[in-house]
Protein backbone atom coordinates (compact mmCIF):
# COMPACT_ATOMS: atom_id res chain seq x y z
CA UNK A 1 0.00 0.00 0.00
CA UNK A 2 1.12 3.56 -0.76
CA UNK A 3 -0.34 6.83 0.57
CA UNK A 4 0.61 10.16 -1.01
CA UNK A 5 -0.25 13.71 0.04
CA UNK A 6 0.10 16.96 -1.84
CA UNK A 7 -1.69 20.12 -2.93
CA UNK A 8 -4.35 20.53 -5.60
CA UNK A 9 -5.11 23.59 -7.69
CA UNK A 10 -8.00 23.49 -10.14
CA UNK A 11 -9.05 27.05 -10.95
CA UNK A 12 -11.42 28.44 -9.88
CA UNK A 13 -12.77 25.58 -7.74
CA UNK A 14 -9.74 24.27 -5.83
CA UNK A 15 -7.20 26.70 -4.41
CA UNK A 16 -4.22 25.07 -2.67
CA UNK A 17 -6.31 22.22 -1.21
CA UNK A 18 -4.92 19.12 0.49
CA UNK A 19 -5.15 16.01 -1.70
CA UNK A 20 -4.58 12.45 -0.48
CA UNK A 21 -4.19 9.50 -2.84
CA UNK A 22 -4.25 5.89 -1.63
CA UNK A 23 -2.96 2.95 -3.67
CA UNK A 24 -4.10 0.04 -1.47
CA UNK A 25 -2.45 -2.72 -3.54
CA UNK A 26 0.22 -0.96 -5.58
CA UNK A 27 0.61 0.17 -9.18
CA UNK A 28 -0.28 -2.90 -11.24
CA UNK A 29 -2.87 -2.87 -14.01
CA UNK A 30 -6.43 -2.90 -12.61
CA UNK A 31 -5.24 -2.16 -9.07
CA UNK A 32 -7.62 0.20 -7.22
CA UNK A 33 -6.84 3.85 -6.44
CA UNK A 34 -8.64 6.45 -4.32
CA UNK A 35 -8.23 10.24 -4.35
CA UNK A 36 -9.56 12.67 -1.73
CA UNK A 37 -9.75 16.45 -1.67
CA UNK A 38 -12.22 19.25 -0.98
CA UNK A 39 -13.37 21.97 -3.31
CA UNK A 40 -12.66 25.51 -2.12
CA UNK A 41 -15.98 26.31 -3.78
CA UNK A 42 -17.81 23.97 -6.12
CA UNK A 43 -19.90 24.79 -9.18
CA UNK A 44 -23.01 25.26 -7.01
CA UNK A 45 -21.27 27.75 -4.74
CA UNK A 46 -20.81 25.33 -1.82
CA UNK A 47 -17.59 25.91 0.10
CA UNK A 48 -15.28 23.17 1.38
CA UNK A 49 -17.29 20.35 -0.16
CA UNK A 50 -15.57 16.97 0.09
CA UNK A 51 -14.73 15.12 -3.11
CA UNK A 52 -13.94 11.40 -3.15
CA UNK A 53 -12.89 9.53 -6.28
CA UNK A 54 -12.41 5.77 -6.67
CA UNK A 55 -11.08 4.03 -9.76
CA UNK A 56 -8.75 1.43 -11.25
CA UNK A 57 -5.41 1.80 -12.96
CA UNK A 58 -6.23 1.28 -16.63
CA UNK A 59 -2.85 1.81 -18.22
CA UNK A 60 0.68 1.01 -17.14
CA UNK A 61 3.90 1.83 -19.00
CA UNK A 62 7.07 0.53 -17.38
CA UNK A 63 10.41 1.44 -18.92
CA UNK A 64 13.95 1.71 -17.60
CA UNK A 65 13.44 5.45 -17.17
CA UNK A 66 9.94 5.75 -15.72
CA UNK A 67 6.82 4.02 -14.46
CA UNK A 68 3.75 5.71 -15.90
CA UNK A 69 0.11 5.10 -14.93
CA UNK A 70 -3.33 6.35 -15.93
CA UNK A 71 -6.25 6.45 -13.49
CA UNK A 72 -9.68 7.52 -14.77
CA UNK A 73 -12.17 8.51 -12.09
CA UNK A 74 -15.81 9.55 -12.37
CA UNK A 75 -15.29 13.10 -13.58
CA UNK A 76 -11.53 13.44 -13.80
CA UNK A 77 -8.49 11.42 -14.76
CA UNK A 78 -4.93 11.45 -13.48
CA UNK A 79 -1.95 10.46 -15.57
CA UNK A 80 1.72 10.64 -14.76
CA UNK A 81 4.80 9.00 -13.33
CA UNK A 82 5.86 7.30 -10.15
CA UNK A 83 9.43 8.00 -9.08
CA UNK A 84 11.81 5.04 -9.21
CA UNK A 85 12.00 4.91 -5.39
CA UNK A 86 8.20 5.43 -5.06
CA UNK A 87 8.81 8.57 -2.98
CA UNK A 88 6.78 10.89 -5.20
CA UNK A 89 4.01 11.10 -7.78
CA UNK A 90 4.04 13.61 -10.61
CA UNK A 91 0.56 13.64 -12.11
CA UNK A 92 -1.56 15.67 -14.46
CA UNK A 93 -5.23 16.06 -13.62
CA UNK A 94 -7.60 16.46 -16.56
CA UNK A 95 -11.30 16.57 -17.38
CA UNK A 96 -13.30 15.69 -20.48
CA UNK A 97 -13.10 19.30 -21.69
CA UNK A 98 -9.32 19.07 -21.94
CA UNK A 99 -8.51 21.25 -18.93
CA UNK A 100 -5.34 20.20 -17.10
CA UNK A 101 -3.45 20.89 -13.90
CA UNK A 102 -0.22 19.48 -12.49
CA UNK A 103 -0.37 17.71 -9.12
CA UNK A 104 2.75 16.70 -7.20
CA UNK A 105 2.46 14.40 -4.20
CA UNK A 106 4.93 12.94 -1.72
CA UNK A 107 4.89 9.49 -0.15
CA UNK A 108 3.80 9.65 3.48
CA UNK A 109 3.15 6.00 4.25
CA UNK A 110 3.89 2.66 2.62
CA UNK A 111 4.12 -1.00 3.46
CA UNK A 112 4.88 -4.11 1.49
CA UNK A 113 1.29 -5.35 1.37
CA UNK A 114 0.06 -5.79 -2.20
CA UNK A 115 -3.38 -7.10 -1.24
CA UNK A 116 -6.20 -4.50 -1.01
CA UNK A 117 -6.68 -4.47 2.77
CA UNK A 118 -6.73 -0.77 3.62
CA UNK A 119 -9.87 1.01 4.80
CA UNK A 120 -10.33 4.75 4.24
CA UNK A 121 -12.85 7.01 5.99
CA UNK A 122 -13.60 10.65 5.20
CA UNK A 123 -15.65 13.41 6.76
CA UNK A 124 -15.27 16.85 8.30
CA UNK A 125 -13.07 17.97 11.19
CA UNK A 126 -13.38 21.10 13.35
CA UNK A 127 -11.03 22.35 16.04
CA UNK A 128 -11.91 25.84 17.28
CA UNK A 129 -10.29 28.51 15.05
CA UNK A 130 -7.61 26.20 13.68
CA UNK A 131 -9.88 23.79 11.84
CA UNK A 132 -13.13 24.96 10.32
CA UNK A 133 -15.08 22.48 8.21
CA UNK A 134 -11.94 20.88 6.81
CA UNK A 135 -11.86 17.49 5.08
CA UNK A 136 -10.36 14.67 7.16
CA UNK A 137 -9.09 11.44 5.59
CA UNK A 138 -8.42 8.55 7.98
CA UNK A 139 -6.63 5.49 6.58
CA UNK A 140 -6.27 2.18 8.43
CA UNK A 141 -3.88 0.06 6.34
CA UNK A 142 -4.53 -3.25 8.08
CA UNK A 143 -6.15 -4.80 11.13
CA UNK A 144 -7.84 -2.99 14.00
CA UNK A 145 -5.26 -4.09 16.55
CA UNK A 146 -2.79 -2.50 18.96
CA UNK A 147 0.37 -1.09 17.35
CA UNK A 148 -1.15 -1.26 13.87
CA UNK A 149 -0.64 1.92 11.76
CA UNK A 150 -3.22 4.65 11.21
CA UNK A 151 -2.84 7.80 9.11
CA UNK A 152 -4.90 10.99 9.42
CA UNK A 153 -4.53 13.70 6.77
CA UNK A 154 -6.16 17.13 6.62
CA UNK A 155 -5.17 20.77 6.32
CA UNK A 156 -5.27 23.48 8.97
CA UNK A 157 -7.55 26.42 8.26
CA UNK A 158 -4.91 28.37 10.19
CA UNK A 159 -2.01 26.63 11.90
CA UNK A 160 -0.41 27.79 15.17
CA UNK A 161 1.74 30.27 13.24
CA UNK A 162 -1.23 31.75 11.42
CA UNK A 163 -0.37 30.06 8.13
CA UNK A 164 -3.45 29.04 6.10
CA UNK A 165 -4.02 25.64 4.47
CA UNK A 166 -0.92 23.88 5.76
CA UNK A 167 -1.19 20.11 5.37
CA UNK A 168 -1.24 17.97 8.49
CA UNK A 169 -0.19 14.31 8.31
CA UNK A 170 -0.43 12.15 11.42
CA UNK A 171 1.30 8.80 11.20
CA UNK A 172 0.16 7.05 14.36
CA UNK A 173 -0.19 3.66 15.98
CA UNK A 174 -3.46 2.31 17.29
CA UNK A 175 -3.55 1.68 21.02
CA UNK A 176 -6.09 0.83 23.70
CA UNK A 177 -7.99 -1.22 21.12
CA UNK A 178 -11.02 -2.80 22.79
CA UNK A 179 -14.10 -4.70 21.66
CA UNK A 180 -17.34 -3.53 23.22
CA UNK A 181 -20.98 -4.48 23.07
CA UNK A 182 -22.53 -5.26 19.68
CA UNK A 183 -19.05 -5.84 18.21
CA UNK A 184 -18.14 -2.14 18.51
CA UNK A 185 -14.42 -1.36 18.59
CA UNK A 186 -12.81 1.58 20.35
CA UNK A 187 -9.22 2.72 19.93
CA UNK A 188 -7.04 5.80 20.00
CA UNK A 189 -3.83 7.23 18.60
CA UNK A 190 -1.93 10.52 18.90
CA UNK A 191 0.62 12.75 17.24
CA UNK A 192 2.47 13.66 20.44
CA UNK A 193 0.09 16.51 21.21
CA UNK A 194 -3.44 15.77 20.08
CA UNK A 195 -5.18 12.52 20.98
CA UNK A 196 -7.69 11.01 18.56
CA UNK A 197 -10.27 8.60 19.94
CA UNK A 198 -12.07 6.25 17.55
CA UNK A 199 -15.34 4.35 17.84
CA UNK A 200 -16.07 1.88 15.05
CA UNK A 201 -19.50 0.15 14.83
CA UNK A 202 -19.99 -3.51 13.93
CA UNK A 203 -20.76 -2.58 10.31
CA UNK A 204 -17.19 -1.20 10.05
CA UNK A 205 -18.41 1.41 7.57
CA UNK A 206 -17.99 4.42 9.83
CA UNK A 207 -15.58 5.90 12.36
CA UNK A 208 -16.61 8.33 15.07
CA UNK A 209 -13.58 10.56 15.73
CA UNK A 210 -13.05 12.67 18.86
CA UNK A 211 -10.07 15.05 18.97
CA UNK A 212 -8.63 16.33 22.27
CA UNK A 213 -5.56 18.26 23.45
CA UNK A 214 -3.47 17.70 26.61
CA UNK A 215 -5.88 19.95 28.54
CA UNK A 216 -8.80 17.72 27.58
CA UNK A 217 -10.46 20.37 25.40
CA UNK A 218 -12.89 19.20 22.72
CA UNK A 219 -14.55 21.20 19.98
CA UNK A 220 -18.29 21.66 20.50
CA UNK A 221 -19.01 20.24 17.05
CA UNK A 222 -17.39 16.91 17.91
CA UNK A 223 -17.31 14.01 17.82
CA UNK A 224 -17.10 13.78 14.04
CA UNK A 225 -18.48 10.92 11.94
CA UNK A 226 -16.32 9.76 9.07
CA UNK A 227 -17.81 7.40 6.49
CA UNK A 228 -16.00 4.65 4.62
CA UNK A 229 -15.23 6.02 1.16
CA UNK A 230 -12.63 3.74 -0.34
CA UNK A 231 -12.24 1.44 -3.35
CA UNK A 232 -14.96 -0.86 -2.00
CA UNK A 233 -17.43 1.81 -3.09
CA UNK A 234 -16.63 0.95 -6.69
CA UNK A 235 -19.18 -1.85 -6.31
CA UNK A 236 -17.34 -3.94 -8.89
CA UNK A 237 -16.94 -6.88 -6.50
CA UNK A 238 -19.93 -8.81 -5.16
CA UNK A 239 -20.31 -12.25 -3.62
CA UNK A 240 -22.96 -14.76 -2.58
CA UNK A 241 -22.17 -17.34 0.13
CA UNK A 242 -24.57 -20.25 0.75
CA UNK A 243 -24.49 -23.03 3.36
CA UNK A 244 -26.98 -25.83 3.91
CA UNK A 245 -26.89 -29.19 5.63
CA UNK A 246 -23.16 -29.31 6.43
CA UNK A 247 -23.08 -28.21 10.06
CA UNK A 248 -22.18 -24.92 11.67
CA UNK A 249 -18.41 -24.62 11.25
CA UNK A 250 -16.92 -21.21 10.46
CA UNK A 251 -16.03 -21.88 6.80
CA UNK A 252 -18.53 -19.40 5.35
CA UNK A 253 -17.29 -16.72 7.73
CA UNK A 254 -13.67 -17.45 6.82
CA UNK A 255 -14.58 -16.86 3.19
CA UNK A 256 -16.48 -13.66 4.01
CA UNK A 257 -13.57 -12.31 6.06
CA UNK A 258 -11.13 -13.18 3.28
CA UNK A 259 -13.24 -11.25 0.77
CA UNK A 260 -13.83 -8.20 2.98
CA UNK A 261 -10.52 -7.93 4.84
CA UNK A 262 -8.08 -8.99 2.15
CA UNK A 263 -9.60 -8.86 -1.33
CA UNK A 264 -11.41 -5.54 -1.53
CA UNK A 265 -15.07 -6.58 -1.21
CA UNK A 266 -17.41 -4.27 0.70
CA UNK A 267 -19.14 -5.87 3.66
CA UNK A 268 -22.52 -4.89 2.21
CA UNK A 269 -21.66 -6.59 -1.11
CA UNK A 270 -21.12 -10.03 0.44
CA UNK A 271 -24.43 -11.76 1.10
CA UNK A 272 -24.72 -14.85 3.29
CA UNK A 273 -27.62 -17.29 3.07
CA UNK A 274 -27.62 -19.94 5.81
CA UNK A 275 -29.41 -21.24 8.89
CA UNK A 276 -27.71 -20.02 12.06
CA UNK A 277 -29.99 -22.21 14.18
CA UNK A 278 -29.36 -25.57 12.55
CA UNK A 279 -30.38 -28.62 14.62
CA UNK A 280 -29.85 -32.10 13.17
CA UNK A 281 -33.59 -32.68 13.21
CA UNK A 282 -36.59 -30.38 13.09
CA UNK A 283 -37.06 -26.81 11.86
CA UNK A 284 -34.08 -24.55 11.26
CA UNK A 285 -34.02 -20.78 11.65
CA UNK A 286 -32.51 -17.59 10.29
CA UNK A 287 -32.35 -15.21 13.27
CA UNK A 288 -29.78 -12.67 12.02
CA UNK A 289 -31.73 -11.14 9.15
CA UNK A 290 -30.34 -13.39 6.41
CA UNK A 291 -32.48 -15.30 3.90
CA UNK A 292 -32.79 -19.09 4.15
CA UNK A 293 -30.71 -21.19 1.70
CA UNK A 294 -33.56 -22.45 -0.44
CA UNK A 295 -33.25 -23.35 -4.11
CA UNK A 296 -35.74 -20.62 -4.97
CA UNK A 297 -33.76 -17.98 -3.09
CA UNK A 298 -30.50 -19.17 -4.62
CA UNK A 299 -31.81 -18.94 -8.17
CA UNK A 300 -33.07 -15.41 -7.65
CA UNK A 301 -29.90 -14.19 -5.93
CA UNK A 302 -27.52 -15.87 -8.37
CA UNK A 303 -29.26 -14.40 -11.42
CA UNK A 304 -29.05 -10.94 -9.81
CA UNK A 305 -25.39 -11.53 -9.02
CA UNK A 306 -24.56 -12.34 -12.64
CA UNK A 307 -26.96 -10.00 -14.45
CA UNK A 308 -25.80 -6.91 -12.55
CA UNK A 309 -22.16 -7.31 -13.58
CA UNK A 310 -20.42 -5.55 -16.46
CA UNK A 311 -17.00 -6.05 -18.02
CA UNK A 312 -14.30 -5.46 -15.41
CA UNK A 313 -16.47 -6.62 -12.52
CA UNK A 314 -15.82 -9.57 -10.21
CA UNK A 315 -18.48 -11.99 -9.00
CA UNK A 316 -17.84 -14.73 -6.46
CA UNK A 317 -20.03 -17.65 -5.38
CA UNK A 318 -19.13 -19.95 -2.49
CA UNK A 319 -21.35 -22.96 -1.83
CA UNK A 320 -20.99 -25.14 1.27
CA UNK A 321 -23.62 -27.80 0.68
CA UNK A 322 -23.81 -31.51 0.03
CA UNK A 323 -23.37 -32.54 -3.57
CA UNK A 324 -25.22 -35.28 -5.34
CA UNK A 325 -25.31 -37.08 -8.67
CA UNK A 326 -28.26 -38.58 -10.49
CA UNK A 327 -28.91 -40.07 -13.96
CA UNK A 328 -28.79 -37.63 -16.84
CA UNK A 329 -32.33 -38.23 -18.02
CA UNK A 330 -32.66 -35.17 -20.28
CA UNK A 331 -29.69 -36.02 -22.48
CA UNK A 332 -27.69 -32.91 -21.61
CA UNK A 333 -24.44 -34.53 -22.70
CA UNK A 334 -22.78 -35.72 -19.49
CA UNK A 335 -19.93 -38.09 -20.40
CA UNK A 336 -20.50 -40.26 -17.34
CA UNK A 337 -24.27 -40.25 -17.80
CA UNK A 338 -24.82 -38.38 -14.53
CA UNK A 339 -25.86 -34.85 -13.68
CA UNK A 340 -24.50 -33.11 -10.60
CA UNK A 341 -26.23 -30.82 -8.16
CA UNK A 342 -26.08 -29.01 -4.84
CA UNK A 343 -28.54 -30.01 -2.14
CA UNK A 344 -30.35 -27.00 -0.69
CA UNK A 345 -33.55 -26.41 1.23
CA UNK A 346 -36.88 -26.48 -0.52
CA UNK A 347 -38.75 -24.65 2.24
CA UNK A 348 -37.94 -21.77 4.56
CA UNK A 349 -37.42 -23.88 7.67
CA UNK A 350 -35.07 -26.33 5.99
CA UNK A 351 -37.00 -29.48 6.82
CA UNK A 352 -37.17 -30.62 3.20
CA UNK A 353 -34.54 -30.65 0.47
CA UNK A 354 -34.24 -29.89 -3.23
CA UNK A 355 -31.49 -30.02 -5.83
CA UNK A 356 -29.93 -27.10 -7.65
CA UNK A 357 -28.61 -28.88 -10.72
CA UNK A 358 -25.58 -28.05 -12.84
CA UNK A 359 -27.65 -27.63 -16.02
CA UNK A 360 -29.66 -24.81 -14.45
CA UNK A 361 -26.48 -23.17 -13.14
CA UNK A 362 -24.76 -23.28 -16.53
CA UNK A 363 -27.80 -21.94 -18.39
CA UNK A 364 -28.19 -19.11 -15.87
CA UNK A 365 -24.54 -18.13 -16.32
CA UNK A 366 -24.70 -18.18 -20.11
CA UNK A 367 -27.96 -16.20 -20.13
CA UNK A 368 -26.94 -13.51 -17.66
CA UNK A 369 -23.15 -13.10 -17.45
CA UNK A 370 -21.66 -10.45 -19.71
CA UNK A 371 -18.31 -10.80 -21.42
CA UNK A 372 -15.33 -9.59 -19.44
CA UNK A 373 -16.78 -10.45 -16.01
CA UNK A 374 -14.72 -12.59 -13.66
CA UNK A 375 -17.10 -15.20 -12.23
CA UNK A 376 -15.37 -17.45 -9.72
CA UNK A 377 -17.23 -20.34 -8.09
CA UNK A 378 -15.73 -22.00 -5.02
CA UNK A 379 -17.26 -25.11 -3.55
CA UNK A 380 -16.38 -27.67 -0.92
CA UNK A 381 -19.31 -29.89 -1.91
CA UNK A 382 -19.04 -33.58 -2.61
CA UNK A 383 -19.23 -34.23 -6.37
CA UNK A 384 -18.70 -30.49 -6.84
CA UNK A 385 -16.18 -30.72 -9.66
CA UNK A 386 -18.79 -30.95 -12.39
CA UNK A 387 -20.92 -27.95 -11.45
CA UNK A 388 -19.53 -25.65 -14.13
CA UNK A 389 -20.99 -27.91 -16.83
CA UNK A 390 -17.89 -29.23 -18.56
CA UNK A 391 -19.75 -30.37 -21.70
CA UNK A 392 -20.99 -26.90 -22.71
CA UNK A 393 -18.86 -23.76 -23.00
CA UNK A 394 -19.81 -21.88 -19.85
CA UNK A 395 -17.94 -18.75 -18.75
CA UNK A 396 -16.53 -18.90 -15.25
CA UNK A 397 -13.87 -20.63 -13.21
CA UNK A 398 -14.54 -23.33 -10.62
CA UNK A 399 -12.34 -24.09 -7.63
CA UNK A 400 -13.74 -27.35 -6.25
CA UNK A 401 -12.56 -29.20 -3.17
CA UNK A 402 -12.71 -32.57 -4.91
CA UNK A 403 -13.37 -34.35 -8.20
CA UNK A 404 -17.01 -35.14 -8.98
CA UNK A 405 -16.37 -38.84 -8.37
CA UNK A 406 -15.24 -38.11 -4.81
CA UNK A 407 -16.82 -36.77 -1.66
CA UNK A 408 -15.57 -34.10 0.69
CA UNK A 409 -14.86 -34.50 4.39
CA UNK A 410 -14.64 -31.74 6.99
CA UNK A 411 -11.50 -33.37 8.32
CA UNK A 412 -9.49 -30.41 9.65
CA UNK A 413 -10.78 -29.81 13.16
CA UNK A 414 -14.29 -30.29 11.72
CA UNK A 415 -13.53 -27.78 8.96
CA UNK A 416 -13.17 -28.27 5.24
CA UNK A 417 -9.45 -28.54 4.37
CA UNK A 418 -9.92 -26.90 0.96
CA UNK A 419 -11.57 -23.72 2.20
CA UNK A 420 -9.25 -23.55 5.20
CA UNK A 421 -6.28 -23.79 2.81
CA UNK A 422 -7.51 -21.12 0.37
CA UNK A 423 -8.25 -18.59 3.09
CA UNK A 424 -4.98 -19.40 4.87
CA UNK A 425 -2.95 -18.81 1.70
CA UNK A 426 -4.53 -15.38 1.17
CA UNK A 427 -4.04 -14.41 4.82
CA UNK A 428 -0.41 -15.56 4.68
CA UNK A 429 0.15 -13.39 1.62
CA UNK A 430 -1.05 -10.40 3.62
CA UNK A 431 1.15 -11.26 6.60
CA UNK A 432 4.16 -11.81 4.33
CA UNK A 433 3.41 -8.58 2.43
CA UNK A 434 2.83 -10.29 -0.89
CA UNK A 435 0.32 -9.58 -3.61
CA UNK A 436 -2.87 -11.35 -4.61
CA UNK A 437 -1.79 -14.70 -6.12
CA UNK A 438 -2.79 -15.85 -9.57
CA UNK A 439 -5.30 -18.68 -9.77
CA UNK A 440 -2.68 -21.29 -10.56
CA UNK A 441 -0.41 -20.12 -7.74
CA UNK A 442 -3.31 -20.11 -5.27
CA UNK A 443 -4.50 -23.53 -6.44
CA UNK A 444 -1.12 -25.15 -5.92
CA UNK A 445 -0.35 -23.27 -2.71
CA UNK A 446 -3.66 -24.41 -1.23
CA UNK A 447 -2.93 -28.02 -2.18
CA UNK A 448 0.51 -27.75 -0.56
CA UNK A 449 -1.11 -26.34 2.56
CA UNK A 450 -3.36 -29.40 2.75
CA UNK A 451 -0.39 -31.74 2.34
CA UNK A 452 1.39 -30.00 5.21
CA UNK A 453 -1.69 -30.46 7.40
CA UNK A 454 -1.77 -34.16 6.52
CA UNK A 455 1.93 -34.54 7.31
CA UNK A 456 1.55 -32.79 10.67
CA UNK A 457 -1.42 -34.94 11.63
CA UNK A 458 -3.87 -32.05 11.65
CA UNK A 459 -6.31 -33.82 9.33
CA UNK A 460 -8.20 -36.81 10.62
CA UNK A 461 -11.97 -37.41 10.69
CA UNK A 462 -11.80 -41.09 11.65
CA UNK A 463 -10.03 -42.24 8.51
CA UNK A 464 -12.70 -41.03 6.07
CA UNK A 465 -10.34 -38.51 4.50
CA UNK A 466 -7.58 -40.14 2.44
CA UNK A 467 -5.92 -37.03 1.05
CA UNK A 468 -4.85 -36.64 -2.59
CA UNK A 469 -4.84 -39.62 -4.93
CA UNK A 470 -1.45 -41.26 -5.67
CA UNK A 471 -1.65 -39.57 -9.07
CA UNK A 472 -3.84 -36.51 -8.56
CA UNK A 473 -4.52 -36.20 -12.29
CA UNK A 474 -6.10 -39.67 -12.11
CA UNK A 475 -8.53 -39.15 -9.20
CA UNK A 476 -9.53 -42.29 -7.33
CA UNK A 477 -13.28 -42.41 -6.86
CA UNK A 478 -14.90 -42.58 -3.43
CA UNK A 479 -15.28 -45.96 -1.79
CA UNK A 480 -18.90 -46.17 -0.77
CA UNK A 481 -18.44 -49.53 0.95
CA UNK A 482 -15.98 -48.10 3.49
CA UNK A 483 -17.33 -44.52 3.32
CA UNK A 484 -13.85 -43.17 2.53
CA UNK A 485 -12.57 -40.94 -0.23
CA UNK A 486 -9.50 -39.41 -1.70
CA UNK A 487 -9.92 -35.70 -2.39
CA UNK A 488 -8.30 -34.02 -5.37
CA UNK A 489 -9.07 -30.31 -5.65
CA UNK A 490 -10.02 -29.21 -9.15
CA UNK A 491 -9.51 -25.97 -11.09
CA UNK A 492 -11.92 -25.99 -14.06
CA UNK A 493 -12.37 -23.35 -16.78
CA UNK A 494 -12.53 -22.88 -20.55
CA UNK A 495 -9.22 -21.83 -22.04
CA UNK A 496 -10.83 -18.88 -23.87
CA UNK A 497 -12.20 -17.57 -20.58
CA UNK A 498 -8.97 -16.72 -18.78
CA UNK A 499 -5.32 -17.65 -18.20
CA UNK A 500 -4.92 -18.97 -14.64
CA UNK A 501 -1.21 -18.14 -14.65
CA UNK A 502 -1.88 -14.49 -15.54
CA UNK A 503 -5.11 -13.46 -13.81
CA UNK A 504 -5.14 -12.70 -10.09
CA UNK A 505 -7.61 -14.40 -7.77
CA UNK A 506 -10.90 -12.50 -7.53
CA UNK A 507 -9.53 -9.46 -9.33
CA UNK A 508 -10.71 -7.74 -12.52
CA UNK A 509 -9.32 -9.44 -15.59
CA UNK A 510 -6.14 -7.88 -16.96
CA UNK A 511 -6.01 -9.52 -20.39
CA UNK A 512 -8.25 -7.62 -22.85
CA UNK A 513 -9.74 -10.85 -24.26
CA UNK A 514 -10.38 -12.50 -20.89
CA UNK A 515 -13.91 -13.31 -19.79
CA UNK A 516 -15.13 -14.68 -23.13
CA UNK A 517 -16.85 -18.06 -23.21
CA UNK A 518 -15.53 -20.70 -25.55
CA UNK A 519 -12.54 -22.80 -26.31
CA UNK A 520 -11.76 -26.13 -24.73
CA UNK A 521 -12.57 -27.15 -21.20
CA UNK A 522 -9.43 -27.22 -19.06
CA UNK A 523 -9.13 -29.10 -15.81
CA UNK A 524 -6.26 -28.89 -13.36
CA UNK A 525 -4.57 -31.14 -12.34
CA UNK A 526 -5.52 -33.35 -15.31
CA UNK A 527 -4.39 -30.80 -17.91
CA UNK A 528 -1.80 -29.13 -15.71
CA UNK A 529 0.99 -31.68 -16.09
CA UNK A 530 2.81 -32.33 -19.38
CA UNK A 531 2.10 -35.77 -20.81
CA UNK A 532 5.77 -36.78 -20.67
CA UNK A 533 5.78 -36.07 -16.95
CA UNK A 534 2.74 -38.31 -16.48
CA UNK A 535 4.34 -41.03 -18.57
CA UNK A 536 7.51 -40.95 -16.47
CA UNK A 537 5.46 -41.47 -13.34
Amino acid sequence: MYLYVGKLNWSPYADNECITMVFPAGFALKDPVCAYWQWTIDGAGVRNKNCTQEGLITSVSNTTKEYRVRIPFYSYAFEGTVSTDFSSLSLEMMNSAGDKSSVNLSLNYSNGVRVPCASVFTGKLNWFESLKNEMATLTIPGELENDEPVILTHQWTLDSFGKPKKNSIVNGKLRSVKSGSNDTITAQFDNGYYTYKLTIPSSRDQVVLQMTNPSGDVDSSGPHTLSQTDFRNLGNKKALIVRYGTGTDDGIFRVRDMLVKHLGFAHADVELSYFDVDPDKGPKKCTLGQDPPTVENFKSKFIQLCAGAVAGDVRCLYVDAHGTTYPDEDGSGEKDGNDEGWVMASNNNGTSKAILDDDWLAKAIRANLKKGVNLTIITSSCMGGGMLDTHTATPGVLLAGCHETQFNVKALNRMDPWIFAITAVIKKNVEKERGVPTYSVLYNAAKNSIRKQIKSGGIGSEGKYKGPSPKEWEPVARDQATNTSYQDPQLIFYDKYFDPSEEKFLSPFVAPNAGHAGGDVTRFPEDEYPQNFKDEL
